[in-house]
Protein backbone atom coordinates (compact mmCIF):
# COMPACT_ATOMS: atom_id res chain seq x y z
CA UNK A 1 0.00 0.00 0.00
CA UNK A 2 1.23 3.36 -0.66
CA UNK A 3 2.03 5.73 1.96
CA UNK A 4 0.08 8.99 2.58
CA UNK A 5 2.70 11.81 2.37
CA UNK A 6 1.36 13.43 5.18
CA UNK A 7 1.84 10.45 7.60
CA UNK A 8 5.84 10.68 5.75
CA UNK A 9 6.24 14.22 6.89
CA UNK A 10 4.84 13.58 9.97
CA UNK A 11 7.36 10.73 11.21
CA UNK A 12 10.31 13.03 9.67
CA UNK A 13 9.46 15.57 11.89
CA UNK A 14 9.25 13.57 14.76
CA UNK A 15 13.04 11.58 13.84
CA UNK A 16 15.05 14.96 13.59
CA UNK A 17 13.28 16.07 16.81
CA UNK A 18 14.51 13.47 18.70
CA UNK A 19 17.94 13.24 16.98
CA UNK A 20 18.44 17.05 18.06
CA UNK A 21 17.66 15.99 21.32
CA UNK A 22 20.19 13.54 21.64
CA UNK A 23 22.76 16.37 19.99
CA UNK A 24 21.69 18.66 22.40
CA UNK A 25 22.82 15.58 24.49
CA UNK A 26 25.64 15.33 23.43
CA UNK A 27 24.61 11.77 22.04
CA UNK A 28 25.49 10.91 18.85
CA UNK A 29 23.29 10.94 15.74
CA UNK A 30 24.64 8.85 13.11
CA UNK A 31 22.42 6.06 13.50
CA UNK A 32 19.47 7.56 11.96
CA UNK A 33 18.24 7.58 8.53
CA UNK A 34 20.51 9.41 6.02
CA UNK A 35 17.63 11.80 5.62
CA UNK A 36 17.36 12.61 9.26
CA UNK A 37 21.16 12.73 9.77
CA UNK A 38 21.60 14.93 7.41
CA UNK A 39 18.87 17.21 8.33
CA UNK A 40 20.36 17.26 11.92
CA UNK A 41 23.68 18.08 10.59
CA UNK A 42 22.25 21.21 8.41
CA UNK A 43 20.39 22.71 11.10
CA UNK A 44 23.16 22.31 13.65
CA UNK A 45 25.54 24.40 10.90
CA UNK A 46 23.08 27.14 11.25
CA UNK A 47 22.09 27.29 14.72
CA UNK A 48 25.09 25.06 16.70
CA UNK A 49 23.94 26.96 19.80
CA UNK A 50 20.20 25.12 20.15
CA UNK A 51 19.56 24.58 23.93
CA UNK A 52 15.88 22.91 23.33
CA UNK A 53 13.78 21.64 20.79
CA UNK A 54 9.74 21.59 20.64
CA UNK A 55 7.74 19.74 17.61
CA UNK A 56 3.94 20.74 16.29
CA UNK A 57 3.18 17.52 18.18
CA UNK A 58 4.21 18.84 21.64
CA UNK A 59 1.62 21.84 20.91
CA UNK A 60 -3.02 21.57 21.51
CA UNK A 61 -3.04 21.96 17.76
CA UNK A 62 -0.34 20.28 15.39
CA UNK A 63 -1.93 21.33 12.27
CA UNK A 64 -1.48 25.19 12.55
CA UNK A 65 1.83 24.99 14.29
CA UNK A 66 5.40 25.09 13.29
CA UNK A 67 6.96 21.76 12.46
CA UNK A 68 9.70 22.37 14.86
CA UNK A 69 10.65 25.55 17.38
CA UNK A 70 14.13 25.73 18.37
CA UNK A 71 15.11 27.85 21.46
CA UNK A 72 18.79 29.64 20.70
CA UNK A 73 20.61 31.59 23.75
CA UNK A 74 17.70 31.59 26.11
CA UNK A 75 15.83 34.39 24.60
CA UNK A 76 15.49 33.72 20.53
CA UNK A 77 13.77 31.14 18.83
CA UNK A 78 13.36 30.13 15.62
CA UNK A 79 10.50 28.26 13.80
CA UNK A 80 11.38 25.64 11.47
CA UNK A 81 9.15 24.27 8.40
CA UNK A 82 10.83 20.60 7.09
CA UNK A 83 9.98 19.26 3.77
CA UNK A 84 10.86 15.61 2.34
CA UNK A 85 10.66 14.81 -0.89
CA UNK A 86 11.48 12.39 -3.83
CA UNK A 87 14.48 14.40 -6.23
CA UNK A 88 12.49 16.21 -8.73
CA UNK A 89 9.44 17.07 -6.87
CA UNK A 90 7.73 19.96 -5.08
CA UNK A 91 7.53 21.22 -1.78
CA UNK A 92 4.01 21.49 -1.08
CA UNK A 93 2.80 24.67 1.14
CA UNK A 94 -0.82 24.09 3.10
CA UNK A 95 -3.93 24.55 0.83
CA UNK A 96 -5.89 27.56 1.16
CA UNK A 97 -9.84 27.32 1.04
CA UNK A 98 -11.31 28.50 -1.90
CA UNK A 99 -13.74 30.55 0.11
CA UNK A 100 -11.00 32.62 2.11
CA UNK A 101 -7.85 32.96 0.80
CA UNK A 102 -8.62 35.96 -0.86
CA UNK A 103 -9.54 37.60 2.80
CA UNK A 104 -7.07 35.15 4.50
CA UNK A 105 -3.83 35.61 2.55
CA UNK A 106 -4.59 39.19 0.66
CA UNK A 107 -6.36 40.93 3.48
CA UNK A 108 -9.45 41.92 0.73
CA UNK A 109 -12.82 41.16 1.95
CA UNK A 110 -14.44 42.91 -0.90
CA UNK A 111 -12.93 40.26 -3.48
CA UNK A 112 -13.53 37.77 -1.49
CA UNK A 113 -17.33 38.45 -1.48
CA UNK A 114 -17.49 39.15 -5.15
CA UNK A 115 -15.22 35.09 -5.72
CA UNK A 116 -17.93 34.26 -3.59
CA UNK A 117 -20.85 35.29 -4.72
CA UNK A 118 -19.26 33.82 -8.40
CA UNK A 119 -18.76 30.45 -6.84
CA UNK A 120 -21.95 30.16 -5.36
CA UNK A 121 -23.53 30.89 -9.08
CA UNK A 122 -21.50 28.93 -10.86
CA UNK A 123 -22.00 26.14 -8.07
CA UNK A 124 -25.69 26.13 -8.24
CA UNK A 125 -25.80 26.02 -11.99
CA UNK A 126 -23.32 23.18 -12.02
CA UNK A 127 -25.66 21.13 -9.79
CA UNK A 128 -28.35 22.01 -11.88
CA UNK A 129 -26.71 20.34 -14.99
CA UNK A 130 -26.10 17.15 -13.23
CA UNK A 131 -29.65 16.75 -11.58
CA UNK A 132 -30.80 17.44 -16.14
CA UNK A 133 -28.95 14.51 -16.75
CA UNK A 134 -31.17 12.52 -15.38
CA UNK A 135 -34.42 14.49 -14.74
CA UNK A 136 -34.39 16.94 -18.01
CA UNK A 137 -35.79 20.13 -17.88
CA UNK A 138 -36.70 21.13 -13.85
CA UNK A 139 -37.24 23.82 -11.50
CA UNK A 140 -35.36 22.96 -8.59
CA UNK A 141 -33.12 25.87 -6.62
CA UNK A 142 -32.88 24.47 -3.88
CA UNK A 143 -29.14 23.89 -2.88
CA UNK A 144 -29.32 21.03 -0.43
CA UNK A 145 -32.18 19.25 -2.42
CA UNK A 146 -29.96 19.59 -5.85
CA UNK A 147 -27.26 18.33 -3.76
CA UNK A 148 -29.19 15.37 -2.55
CA UNK A 149 -30.56 14.32 -5.53
CA UNK A 150 -26.75 14.83 -7.54
CA UNK A 151 -25.34 12.63 -4.81
CA UNK A 152 -28.26 10.06 -4.88
CA UNK A 153 -27.40 9.72 -8.53
CA UNK A 154 -23.92 10.42 -8.99
CA UNK A 155 -22.14 8.95 -6.15
CA UNK A 156 -18.65 9.39 -8.07
CA UNK A 157 -17.19 11.12 -11.11
CA UNK A 158 -17.98 9.68 -14.29
CA UNK A 159 -17.39 10.52 -17.64
CA UNK A 160 -21.03 11.40 -18.31
CA UNK A 161 -20.59 14.02 -16.31
CA UNK A 162 -16.41 14.86 -15.78
CA UNK A 163 -17.52 17.66 -18.48
CA UNK A 164 -19.58 19.08 -15.91
CA UNK A 165 -17.00 19.11 -13.70
CA UNK A 166 -14.12 20.52 -15.80
CA UNK A 167 -16.81 24.07 -16.78
CA UNK A 168 -17.50 24.58 -12.91
CA UNK A 169 -13.81 24.20 -12.59
CA UNK A 170 -12.35 26.45 -15.18
CA UNK A 171 -14.88 28.80 -14.63
CA UNK A 172 -13.45 29.01 -10.58
CA UNK A 173 -10.35 29.53 -11.97
CA UNK A 174 -11.52 32.21 -14.61
CA UNK A 175 -12.77 34.27 -12.03
CA UNK A 176 -10.10 33.85 -9.91
CA UNK A 177 -8.08 35.10 -12.26
CA UNK A 178 -9.85 38.35 -13.31
CA UNK A 179 -10.05 39.40 -9.36
CA UNK A 180 -6.69 38.75 -9.37
CA UNK A 181 -5.47 40.78 -12.52
CA UNK A 182 -8.41 43.48 -11.02
CA UNK A 183 -6.17 43.25 -7.49
CA UNK A 184 -2.79 43.42 -9.61
CA UNK A 185 -3.68 46.24 -11.53
CA UNK A 186 -4.62 48.18 -8.60
CA UNK A 187 -0.70 47.89 -7.36
CA UNK A 188 -2.20 46.71 -4.26
CA UNK A 189 -0.12 45.61 -0.81
CA UNK A 190 -2.34 42.66 -0.37
CA UNK A 191 0.25 40.55 -2.83
CA UNK A 192 3.58 41.13 -0.27
CA UNK A 193 1.66 39.64 2.80
CA UNK A 194 0.12 36.72 0.76
CA UNK A 195 3.74 36.19 -0.72
CA UNK A 196 4.98 36.39 2.96
CA UNK A 197 2.49 33.97 4.33
CA UNK A 198 2.67 31.46 1.36
CA UNK A 199 6.69 31.18 0.56
CA UNK A 200 6.46 31.47 4.76
CA UNK A 201 9.60 34.10 4.78
CA UNK A 202 9.47 34.64 8.10
CA UNK A 203 11.15 31.12 8.78
CA UNK A 204 13.46 29.41 8.11
CA UNK A 205 12.55 26.66 5.35
CA UNK A 206 14.80 22.78 5.06
CA UNK A 207 13.79 20.83 2.11
CA UNK A 208 15.54 17.36 1.82
CA UNK A 209 15.00 15.85 -1.00
CA UNK A 210 15.99 11.89 -1.50
CA UNK A 211 17.14 9.80 -4.25
CA UNK A 212 16.72 5.83 -4.74
CA UNK A 213 19.60 5.01 -3.07
CA UNK A 214 20.19 5.10 0.90
CA UNK A 215 22.94 7.91 0.46
CA UNK A 216 21.25 9.97 -2.73
CA UNK A 217 20.35 13.18 -0.20
CA UNK A 218 20.50 16.69 -0.96
CA UNK A 219 19.50 19.17 1.76
CA UNK A 220 19.06 22.68 1.08
CA UNK A 221 17.18 25.89 2.42
CA UNK A 222 14.47 27.30 0.74
CA UNK A 223 14.51 30.22 0.76
CA UNK A 224 13.14 33.03 -2.30
CA UNK A 225 13.84 36.05 -1.31
CA UNK A 226 11.80 39.56 -1.24
CA UNK A 227 10.72 40.67 -4.60
CA UNK A 228 9.60 44.43 -5.76
CA UNK A 229 5.82 44.84 -7.07
CA UNK A 230 7.68 44.71 -10.05
CA UNK A 231 8.78 40.69 -10.41
CA UNK A 232 4.72 40.23 -9.62
CA UNK A 233 3.09 38.34 -12.46
CA UNK A 234 -0.15 36.71 -12.68
CA UNK A 235 -0.42 33.85 -15.29
CA UNK A 236 -2.86 30.44 -15.84
CA UNK A 237 -1.55 26.86 -16.51
CA UNK A 238 -3.67 24.21 -17.42
CA UNK A 239 -7.74 24.36 -17.24
CA UNK A 240 -7.99 24.85 -13.11
CA UNK A 241 -5.10 26.68 -12.31
CA UNK A 242 -3.40 30.15 -11.66
CA UNK A 243 -0.20 30.84 -10.67
CA UNK A 244 1.50 34.30 -9.00
CA UNK A 245 5.07 34.31 -9.89
CA UNK A 246 7.10 36.24 -7.70
CA UNK A 247 10.98 36.76 -9.25
CA UNK A 248 12.13 33.64 -9.81
CA UNK A 249 9.53 31.32 -8.12
CA UNK A 250 6.11 30.87 -8.39
CA UNK A 251 2.98 29.65 -6.35
CA UNK A 252 0.23 28.10 -8.10
CA UNK A 253 -3.37 26.98 -6.73
CA UNK A 254 -5.50 24.78 -8.18
CA UNK A 255 -9.05 24.26 -7.90
CA UNK A 256 -10.06 20.90 -7.29
CA UNK A 257 -13.18 18.64 -5.94
CA UNK A 258 -11.93 16.94 -2.20
CA UNK A 259 -13.69 13.45 -3.36
CA UNK A 260 -16.92 13.07 -4.76
CA UNK A 261 -19.37 15.35 -6.63
CA UNK A 262 -20.85 17.64 -4.45
CA UNK A 263 -17.84 17.51 -2.10
CA UNK A 264 -15.79 21.11 -0.98
CA UNK A 265 -14.18 22.86 -3.45
CA UNK A 266 -10.22 22.76 -2.44
CA UNK A 267 -7.47 25.12 -3.62
CA UNK A 268 -4.00 22.66 -4.23
CA UNK A 269 -1.27 24.94 -3.10
CA UNK A 270 2.10 24.18 -5.13
CA UNK A 271 5.57 25.70 -6.19
CA UNK A 272 6.59 25.74 -9.28
CA UNK A 273 9.41 27.42 -11.70
CA UNK A 274 7.97 29.74 -13.94
CA UNK A 275 9.26 28.82 -17.53
CA UNK A 276 11.79 31.44 -19.07
CA UNK A 277 11.88 33.20 -22.39
CA UNK A 278 13.86 30.39 -24.01
CA UNK A 279 11.85 27.60 -22.37
CA UNK A 280 8.57 29.22 -23.81
CA UNK A 281 10.20 29.20 -27.31
CA UNK A 282 11.32 25.75 -27.24
CA UNK A 283 7.76 24.33 -26.10
CA UNK A 284 6.44 26.61 -29.19
CA UNK A 285 8.88 25.08 -31.78
CA UNK A 286 7.35 21.99 -30.84
CA UNK A 287 3.91 22.95 -31.07
CA UNK A 288 4.40 24.63 -34.49
CA UNK A 289 6.44 21.29 -35.88
CA UNK A 290 3.42 18.91 -34.69
CA UNK A 291 0.81 21.28 -36.24
CA UNK A 292 3.04 20.90 -39.90
CA UNK A 293 3.08 17.04 -39.29
CA UNK A 294 -0.47 16.80 -39.09
CA UNK A 295 -1.12 18.93 -41.98
CA UNK A 296 1.39 17.03 -44.07
CA UNK A 297 -0.62 13.84 -42.97
CA UNK A 298 -4.00 15.11 -43.78
CA UNK A 299 -6.47 12.67 -45.52
CA UNK A 300 -10.31 13.63 -45.65
CA UNK A 301 -12.89 11.72 -44.81
CA UNK A 302 -16.38 12.44 -45.49
CA UNK A 303 -18.90 13.01 -42.37
CA UNK A 304 -22.55 14.26 -41.76
CA UNK A 305 -21.87 15.64 -38.82
CA UNK A 306 -18.72 18.47 -39.71
CA UNK A 307 -21.26 21.61 -39.84
CA UNK A 308 -18.37 23.62 -37.34
CA UNK A 309 -15.20 21.81 -38.58
CA UNK A 310 -13.99 24.49 -40.52
CA UNK A 311 -14.18 26.95 -37.81
CA UNK A 312 -12.86 24.60 -35.17
CA UNK A 313 -9.70 24.60 -37.78
CA UNK A 314 -10.09 28.10 -38.38
CA UNK A 315 -9.00 28.39 -34.17
CA UNK A 316 -6.04 26.06 -34.16
CA UNK A 317 -4.64 27.94 -37.51
CA UNK A 318 -4.98 31.11 -35.53
CA UNK A 319 -3.61 30.04 -32.48
CA UNK A 320 -0.55 28.27 -34.94
CA UNK A 321 -0.08 31.40 -36.83
CA UNK A 322 -0.17 33.64 -33.35
CA UNK A 323 2.87 31.53 -31.70
CA UNK A 324 4.89 32.39 -34.81
CA UNK A 325 4.48 35.79 -34.87
CA UNK A 326 5.30 35.30 -30.82
CA UNK A 327 7.37 32.47 -30.46
CA UNK A 328 7.87 33.20 -26.86
CA UNK A 329 4.24 33.58 -25.73
CA UNK A 330 3.13 31.39 -22.54
CA UNK A 331 0.66 29.06 -23.72
CA UNK A 332 -1.89 27.80 -21.14
CA UNK A 333 -2.86 24.77 -22.11
CA UNK A 334 0.60 23.52 -24.41
CA UNK A 335 -0.71 22.26 -27.72
CA UNK A 336 -4.07 22.61 -27.38
CA UNK A 337 -4.33 23.77 -30.40
CA UNK A 338 -3.31 20.39 -32.28
CA UNK A 339 -5.23 18.79 -30.41
CA UNK A 340 -8.31 20.57 -31.51
CA UNK A 341 -6.58 20.21 -35.13
CA UNK A 342 -6.60 16.70 -35.03
CA UNK A 343 -10.34 16.58 -33.49
CA UNK A 344 -11.60 18.01 -36.62
CA UNK A 345 -9.00 18.47 -39.64
CA UNK A 346 -9.99 14.81 -41.56
CA UNK A 347 -13.73 16.25 -41.68
CA UNK A 348 -12.49 19.26 -44.32
CA UNK A 349 -11.83 18.76 -47.92
CA UNK A 350 -7.55 19.10 -48.41
CA UNK A 351 -8.58 22.02 -51.01
CA UNK A 352 -10.43 23.91 -48.26
CA UNK A 353 -8.00 23.15 -45.99
CA UNK A 354 -5.10 24.76 -47.77
CA UNK A 355 -7.11 27.54 -48.59
CA UNK A 356 -8.05 28.10 -45.02
CA UNK A 357 -4.59 27.92 -44.17
CA UNK A 358 -3.14 29.73 -46.02
CA UNK A 359 -5.87 32.35 -45.87
CA UNK A 360 -5.62 32.37 -41.52
CA UNK A 361 -1.74 33.32 -42.29
CA UNK A 362 -3.43 37.15 -42.70
CA UNK A 363 -5.50 37.62 -39.37
CA UNK A 364 -2.92 37.95 -37.38
CA UNK A 365 -1.46 41.27 -38.86
CA UNK A 366 -4.83 42.28 -39.10
CA UNK A 367 -5.31 41.75 -35.18
CA UNK A 368 -1.73 43.28 -34.05
CA UNK A 369 -2.66 46.34 -35.70
CA UNK A 370 -6.32 46.40 -34.10
CA UNK A 371 -4.42 46.05 -30.76
CA UNK A 372 -1.56 48.52 -31.67
CA UNK A 373 -4.45 51.40 -32.86
CA UNK A 374 -5.82 50.64 -28.82
CA UNK A 375 -3.27 50.38 -26.69
CA UNK A 376 -0.19 51.89 -28.60
CA UNK A 377 2.55 49.43 -27.33
CA UNK A 378 1.38 45.79 -25.30
CA UNK A 379 3.19 43.01 -24.52
CA UNK A 380 1.62 39.35 -25.39
CA UNK A 381 1.81 37.48 -21.95
CA UNK A 382 -0.78 34.31 -23.07
CA UNK A 383 -2.68 32.47 -25.56
CA UNK A 384 -5.34 30.11 -24.56
CA UNK A 385 -8.29 28.57 -26.14
CA UNK A 386 -11.78 29.40 -24.48
CA UNK A 387 -13.92 25.57 -24.35
CA UNK A 388 -17.09 25.77 -25.40
CA UNK A 389 -19.06 24.79 -22.92
CA UNK A 390 -17.89 27.97 -20.94
CA UNK A 391 -19.90 30.72 -20.64
CA UNK A 392 -19.51 33.34 -17.92
CA UNK A 393 -20.37 36.85 -19.53
CA UNK A 394 -22.86 36.02 -22.53
CA UNK A 395 -22.07 39.49 -23.62
CA UNK A 396 -18.26 38.78 -24.28
CA UNK A 397 -18.14 34.99 -25.40
CA UNK A 398 -15.19 34.82 -27.60
CA UNK A 399 -12.80 31.53 -29.06
CA UNK A 400 -9.39 32.65 -28.12
CA UNK A 401 -8.30 34.75 -25.06
CA UNK A 402 -5.18 37.33 -25.27
CA UNK A 403 -3.69 38.43 -22.01
CA UNK A 404 -1.63 41.41 -22.40
CA UNK A 405 0.09 43.57 -20.54
CA UNK A 406 -0.30 47.23 -21.65
CA UNK A 407 1.76 49.78 -19.51
CA UNK A 408 2.51 47.11 -16.47
CA UNK A 409 -1.32 46.26 -15.96
CA UNK A 410 -3.00 43.42 -17.36
CA UNK A 411 -6.18 43.17 -19.92
CA UNK A 412 -7.63 40.40 -21.63
CA UNK A 413 -8.96 40.46 -25.01
CA UNK A 414 -11.20 37.94 -26.06
CA UNK A 415 -11.69 37.44 -29.68
CA UNK A 416 -14.54 35.83 -31.62
CA UNK A 417 -12.94 34.02 -34.69
CA UNK A 418 -15.26 33.48 -37.77
CA UNK A 419 -13.85 31.86 -41.07
CA UNK A 420 -16.29 32.17 -44.22
CA UNK A 421 -15.31 31.32 -47.96
CA UNK A 422 -16.66 34.89 -49.29
CA UNK A 423 -17.61 38.08 -48.12
CA UNK A 424 -21.52 37.52 -49.41
CA UNK A 425 -22.07 35.34 -46.35
CA UNK A 426 -23.38 36.04 -43.11
CA UNK A 427 -21.70 35.78 -39.74
CA UNK A 428 -23.72 33.96 -37.07
CA UNK A 429 -22.94 35.92 -33.63
CA UNK A 430 -25.39 34.14 -31.39
CA UNK A 431 -27.98 31.08 -31.02
CA UNK A 432 -30.21 32.89 -28.15
CA UNK A 433 -33.51 30.99 -26.82
CA UNK A 434 -36.51 32.71 -27.40
CA UNK A 435 -37.04 33.10 -24.03
CA UNK A 436 -34.07 35.26 -23.43
CA UNK A 437 -34.45 37.40 -26.61
CA UNK A 438 -36.98 39.95 -25.10
CA UNK A 439 -35.46 39.96 -21.97
CA UNK A 440 -33.09 41.99 -19.90
CA UNK A 441 -29.71 40.01 -21.33
CA UNK A 442 -30.56 41.19 -25.10
CA UNK A 443 -33.58 43.87 -25.84
CA UNK A 444 -35.49 44.15 -22.70
CA UNK A 445 -38.91 44.46 -24.30
CA UNK A 446 -40.82 42.11 -22.55
CA UNK A 447 -41.53 38.36 -22.87
CA UNK A 448 -42.29 35.50 -25.97
CA UNK A 449 -43.57 33.48 -23.25
CA UNK A 450 -47.45 33.45 -23.50
CA UNK A 451 -47.01 33.71 -27.65
CA UNK A 452 -45.34 30.12 -27.61
CA UNK A 453 -47.19 28.31 -24.99
CA UNK A 454 -50.65 29.14 -26.89
CA UNK A 455 -48.51 28.36 -30.27
CA UNK A 456 -47.32 25.13 -28.54
CA UNK A 457 -50.83 24.22 -27.63
CA UNK A 458 -52.48 24.49 -30.86
CA UNK A 459 -48.83 22.32 -32.78
CA UNK A 460 -49.93 19.48 -30.27
CA UNK A 461 -53.63 19.60 -31.10
CA UNK A 462 -52.54 19.57 -34.73
CA UNK A 463 -54.41 23.04 -35.38
CA UNK A 464 -51.02 24.47 -37.02
CA UNK A 465 -47.78 22.98 -38.42
CA UNK A 466 -43.72 23.08 -37.63
CA UNK A 467 -43.81 25.71 -40.16
CA UNK A 468 -46.99 27.76 -39.17
CA UNK A 469 -45.58 27.60 -36.29
CA UNK A 470 -42.61 28.90 -36.72
CA UNK A 471 -44.33 31.97 -38.85
CA UNK A 472 -46.31 33.08 -36.47
CA UNK A 473 -43.97 33.42 -33.33
CA UNK A 474 -41.65 35.04 -36.27
CA UNK A 475 -44.54 37.33 -36.58
CA UNK A 476 -45.20 38.19 -32.84
CA UNK A 477 -41.68 38.47 -32.32
CA UNK A 478 -41.48 41.19 -35.36
CA UNK A 479 -44.41 42.89 -33.83
CA UNK A 480 -42.74 43.24 -30.08
CA UNK A 481 -39.53 44.63 -31.85
CA UNK A 482 -40.84 47.51 -33.89
CA UNK A 483 -43.12 48.52 -30.92
CA UNK A 484 -39.77 48.87 -29.38
CA UNK A 485 -37.59 52.08 -28.72
CA UNK A 486 -34.86 53.45 -30.26
CA UNK A 487 -32.50 52.77 -27.09
CA UNK A 488 -33.74 49.12 -26.90
CA UNK A 489 -33.42 48.40 -30.79
CA UNK A 490 -29.87 49.65 -29.94
CA UNK A 491 -29.18 48.21 -26.55
CA UNK A 492 -30.12 44.52 -28.22
CA UNK A 493 -28.21 44.68 -31.72
CA UNK A 494 -25.07 45.44 -29.30
CA UNK A 495 -25.69 42.73 -26.70
CA UNK A 496 -26.31 39.79 -29.81
CA UNK A 497 -22.90 41.31 -31.52
CA UNK A 498 -20.92 41.17 -27.95
CA UNK A 499 -17.80 42.99 -26.58
CA UNK A 500 -15.54 40.58 -28.39
CA UNK A 501 -13.39 42.25 -30.90
CA UNK A 502 -14.36 39.80 -34.22
CA UNK A 503 -12.44 38.87 -36.70
CA UNK A 504 -13.31 36.98 -40.23
CA UNK A 505 -11.19 35.03 -42.25
CA UNK A 506 -12.52 34.66 -45.91
CA UNK A 507 -10.77 31.96 -47.08
CA UNK A 508 -12.07 31.75 -50.68
CA UNK A 509 -10.44 35.29 -51.09
CA UNK A 510 -7.59 34.91 -48.81
CA UNK A 511 -8.04 38.21 -46.20
CA UNK A 512 -9.34 38.84 -42.96
CA UNK A 513 -11.05 41.17 -41.26
CA UNK A 514 -11.46 42.72 -37.72
CA UNK A 515 -14.53 44.67 -36.23
CA UNK A 516 -14.70 45.90 -33.09
CA UNK A 517 -18.40 46.85 -32.93
CA UNK A 518 -18.78 50.54 -31.65
CA UNK A 519 -21.99 52.24 -30.28
CA UNK A 520 -24.82 52.40 -32.52
CA UNK A 521 -25.68 56.29 -33.01
CA UNK A 522 -27.88 56.68 -36.36
CA UNK A 523 -31.83 55.08 -36.53
CA UNK A 524 -32.28 51.60 -36.36
CA UNK A 525 -35.04 50.33 -39.49
CA UNK A 526 -37.00 47.08 -38.03
CA UNK A 527 -38.14 44.99 -41.63
CA UNK A 528 -40.81 42.59 -39.79
CA UNK A 529 -41.13 39.00 -41.54
CA UNK A 530 -37.87 39.67 -44.01
CA UNK A 531 -36.21 38.23 -46.12
CA UNK A 532 -38.43 35.53 -45.01
CA UNK A 533 -41.59 34.75 -43.32
CA UNK A 534 -39.24 32.99 -40.28
CA UNK A 535 -36.75 36.25 -39.93
CA UNK A 536 -36.96 39.67 -39.08
CA UNK A 537 -34.19 41.92 -40.12
CA UNK A 538 -32.62 45.18 -37.95
CA UNK A 539 -30.96 47.14 -40.16
CA UNK A 540 -28.57 50.37 -39.03
CA UNK A 541 -26.03 52.52 -40.64
CA UNK A 542 -27.70 53.82 -43.71
CA UNK A 543 -28.50 50.11 -44.34
CA UNK A 544 -24.91 48.64 -44.74
CA UNK A 545 -25.22 46.64 -41.48
CA UNK A 546 -27.97 44.28 -40.69
CA UNK A 547 -29.00 41.76 -38.19
CA UNK A 548 -31.41 39.16 -39.38
CA UNK A 549 -33.29 36.95 -36.47
CA UNK A 550 -34.25 33.27 -37.96
CA UNK A 551 -36.87 31.46 -35.67
CA UNK A 552 -36.10 27.42 -35.87
CA UNK A 553 -36.87 24.54 -33.40
CA UNK A 554 -34.18 23.37 -31.79
CA UNK A 555 -34.97 19.87 -33.08
CA UNK A 556 -35.67 18.25 -36.27
CA UNK A 557 -39.32 17.82 -37.42
CA UNK A 558 -39.05 13.93 -36.64
CA UNK A 559 -39.02 14.96 -32.68
CA UNK A 560 -42.18 16.89 -32.71
CA UNK A 561 -42.28 20.38 -30.49
CA UNK A 562 -39.02 21.14 -29.17
CA UNK A 563 -37.50 24.26 -27.74
CA UNK A 564 -37.46 27.17 -29.92
CA UNK A 565 -34.55 29.29 -30.84
CA UNK A 566 -33.20 32.24 -32.85
CA UNK A 567 -30.17 32.23 -35.10
CA UNK A 568 -28.75 35.81 -35.38
CA UNK A 569 -26.63 36.48 -38.61
CA UNK A 570 -24.57 39.55 -39.18
CA UNK A 571 -23.80 41.50 -42.69
CA UNK A 572 -21.78 44.09 -43.61
CA UNK A 573 -22.35 45.22 -47.13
Amino acid sequence: MKKNPRLIGDMHVKAVQQALQQYIKKEPVAYYPVTVSRTVNFIINLFPNIESVISKFDTNNSNHAKDLILCIDKNKKVSINLFLIKKGGKIQPKNPGAKSFFSKYFLSNPLQEMFNRIFEKEYQDYLKKLVSLKLGKHYIKDKRELKRLVLKYFPKFTDEINPHRETFLYGLREACFNLLTEFFNKKSEGFFYAYNIFFMTKDVNIVTSYGKTENDVYVEQFNPGSPQFSDIQIYKSGKHTVGIKFGEVALTLRFKFESNPISSIKLAASYDKFPNESQKESINRLTIQKMLALFNSHQYEKNPNSSNSIGKCHEAITYYYFLKEFPNVAQVEPDECVELLRKYYSLVKTDVLEKLFRSTSTLVPVIKERLRQKYNTFKLESIELIPDSYIYDRLNTGDLQLILLVDKEYIVENISLKALAKRTNKITTKNPGIGTILGPTYFNVGSMESVVNEIKVKFLIGELSHTESLEIISSELGVKLRNATQDQLKMGIENLLGKAMMVVTFYDENISYCKEHSKIEDEVIVHVKTPTAIQNTLAWNNGLETISLRVKFSRGHNHGWSSIKLTSEYQLK
